[in-house]
């Protein structure tokens, strides 16, 4: 999935919905992302979504 394609999902849901991320068979919301530029040409960037460390 790419950014935009995240932005127009996320655009059709409610602005107050809270963002969980799924792993390991539960649920914990999203505290933040980071941009990692790629180090090697032609590769894309990526984003990183973290979660909160105490849920």
């Amino acid at each position: 999935m790419t950014v935009a394609e995240l932005i127009e999902k996320l655009r059709l849901m409610p602005s107050e919905a809270v963002v969980l991320l799924e792993a390991d068979g539960g649920l914990a919301r999203v505290a933040g992302l980071n941009l990692e530029k790629s180090a090697a040409a032609g590769l894309p960037d990526e984003v990183i979504l973290f979660t909160d460390a105490e849920e």
